[in-house]
């Protein structure tokens, strides 16, 4: 019994400590934000996130194409290319007007 209050006590000072560091125990990922004003329908919207799926460190990329938007999720510990992302759009036939993500914001192809 005291070995379980033991465990339960320390796991409760941990939860209090990692708290009270104002850090998250999983944060969670930082997406990119790319506008695109052509796209009109959801036929663009599929072939662009098509491509950006394909980009290295990409978890998902999700279209609004009524707010004619794209959103990029990066996988768990990736950082996204900004200059990937801009060129996957471009390769889908589409282009950005505008990217915000971790790197910045973009209104012409990054560098990097």
């Amino acid at each position: 019994m005291t070995r379980e209050l033991f465990a339960a006590f320390a796991l409760a000072v941990g939860a209090v400590a990692l708290a009270g560091t104002g850090q998250a125990a999983d944060p969670a990922p930082t997406t990119t934000t790319i506008s695109i004003p052509e796209m009109h329908c959801s036929g663009c919207a599929k072939k662009v996130t098509t491509r950006l799926t394909a980009v290295t460190g990409v978890d998902k990329a999700e279209a609004d194409v009524k707010a004619k938007t794209i959103t990029v999720t990066p996988k768990a510990g990736s950082v996204v290319s900004p200059k990937a992302v801009w060129e996957a759009v471009e390769q889908a036939g589409q282009e950005p007007a505008k990217l915000t993500g971790p790197s910045g914001a973009f209104t012409a192809k990054p560098k990097s």
